[in-house]
């Protein structure tokens, strides 16, 4: 119903008439509608980026988690492979996307037992998704000898 039409109505109509039918209550349903798409549409464009690691150089601790997935690629029994959590050095250059890390790998060899090696990692930034391995160029992986 429309303001004109309700404008015309006497007052035993308008007590008649549901209250969904008041113009005030319709244009109020609408522009909450229209409210609720919106805010919808604007909740999935932030969680659908909650995860994008872009417009922004990797530090030192995301290099090392993926020079650890690099190493584990190299390795003989990649499952078995066990890395420290946080002992690493790191040469990091953001100037240049060059990231230097080094670190050491606890691997099950043929014979069954644990040997641990040192490894070294150059890699460069390309950009994009740091968690991502094809936004990374591999330069030089060292894995030493085992050592015991």
């Amino acid at each position: 119903m429309r303001y004109a039409e309700w404008k015309n109505l006497n007052d035993e109509q308008r007590k008649n008439a549901h209250w969904r039918h008041h113009p005030r209550v319709r244009i109020a349903t609408l522009f909450s509608i229209l409210f609720s798409i919106v805010f919808i549409v604007f909740l999935l464009g932030v969680f659908r980026n909650r995860r994008v690691h872009v417009n922004r150089k990797p530090n030192n601790k995301e290099a090392f988690a993926i020079a650890k997935a690099f190493v584990k690629d190299r390795v003989k029994q990649p499952e078995t492979a066990g890395f420290s959590k946080n002992d690493f050095r790191s040469d990091v250059d953001t100037a240049k996307n060059s990231y230097n890390i080094s670190s050491y790998v606890n691997v099950q060899d043929s014979t069954g037992k644990f040997t641990k090696s040192q490894w070294q990692v150059k890699l460069a930034y390309t950009g994009g998704d740091w968690a991502d391995k094809n936004s990374w160029k591999l330069i030089d992986i060292r894995i030493s000898n085992p050592t015991k």
